[in-house]
């Protein structure tokens, strides 16, 4: 396969191409009749119509698909797929933001049932998190983070305009932090979320205040950066929000059809992507998940596809030192080249 990796030489390589997963045909290809009329059977592998949230843990992808209404549990080692949420207990609607702890627990946000649910890793029904009628309540639940040091789930609730803050152990709200407005700590229906695992802080994408708010982990606030804008460093429509190991902070804005990579102070680094179909470019990008390795995976919902990067770490070229040498060395393809432009 071709490599691809942003920047160019002579500059230091930084983010490297890994690929981009569909669904079943990624492994079992497409029927005959599917190429025939370019309509699926029943027979035909399930795939990504408009997957919105992604997260991976245990070497498995994690794709809620707003309109499938189901996880797409993608494992590309075995070359197979499950769903989770397509079973009567705990069926979900519309799954939006995911995260996975330690014991294998997934947490999928369904903005429509104003809830949390919990499965096992074969999608078993666990419990929801949300109590209607209690000082929780969520009314439009969308990006969650995990901070499995403090035992805390944070969840962004867009409607009422705040970040939402419940126990792991055992689903009880905890607090919450923000209001509507546009003054430090205030939100204009905020969308995605990380967490920092270094020091714990929270990232909250400020949708429609076109900005990244940053807090630490008992919602004080800490800084911002992001305006509204069209060159790099500014947001027309930001979404999905991921932090790596080292810090940086990446944010898929989907008009822009591209990923801000920033560093932990909110100064522009890089940027990746324009529209498009080919490898590196998007169509209304929206989730977006850093892993413990530094991968990084991005729902490229109308290109019904997860594309998948590695940020190319400290730690990662020590522990791939060839791997790091053959970029350096690589003389970049027009495809490459393609995707500088």
């Amino acid at each position: 396969m071709e490599k691809i990796f942003w920047p160019l030489p002579p500059e230091e390589p930084r983010i490297l191409y890994l690929g981009s997963y569909h669904g079943e045909s990624d492994f079992k290809g497409k029927s005959a009749l599917d190429v025939l009329l370019g309509e699926p059977d029943k027979d035909v592998p399930r795939n990504l119509i408009k997957p919105y949230g992604v997260a991976a843990r245990f070497g498995k992808i994690f794709a809620g698909d707003t309109v499938a209404a189901v996880v797409f549990v993608i494992d590309p080692k075995n070359r197979k797929v499950s769903f989770i949420g397509d079973k009567p207990m705990g069926k979900l609607r519309i799954p939006v933001g995911i995260d996975i702890d330690k014991k294998g627990r997934v947490y999928v946000a369904d903005a429509r049932q104003q809830r949390v649910f919990v499965y096992d890793l074969k999608g078993k029904f666990i419990t929801a998190i949300g109590d209607p009628d209690g000082p929780g309540k969520l009314e439009r639940p969308a990006g969650i983070a995990l901070n499995e040091k403090n035992g805390r789930l944070y969840i962004v609730d867009v409607m009422d305009h705040r970040v939402k803050v419940y126990s792991i152990k055992d689903g009880e709200f905890l607090f919450a932090f923000g209001k509507r407005g546009r003054g430090e700590g205030e939100f204009n229906f905020p969308t995605n979320i990380a967490v920092d695992r270094r020091n714990g802080n929270v990232a909250v994408v400020d949708t429609m205040n076109f900005r990244v708010q940053i807090f630490d982990s008992e919602g004080q606030f800490l800084r911002t950066f992001g305006k509204l804008g069209i060159v790099p460093g500014t947001f027309a429509r930001p979404k999905g929000i991921g932090i790596d190991s080292e810090g940086h902070i990446y944010v898929a804005d989907a008009a822009f059809n591209n990923i801000q990579i920033f560093d932990d102070e909110g100064r522009i680094l890089l940027f990746i992507g324009k529209f498009g179909t080919r490898p590196g470019e998007f169509n209304l990008p929206a989730g977006l998940y850093v892993d413990r390795g530094d991968r990084i995976y991005v729902a490229d919902s109308m290109n019904r596809r997860i594309q998948v990067f590695q940020y190319i770490s400290e730690a990662w070229k020590k522990k791939y030192p060839e791997k790091y040498k053959e970029l350096k060395l690589f003389k970049p393809s027009s495809l490459n080249k393609t995707q500088e432009q």
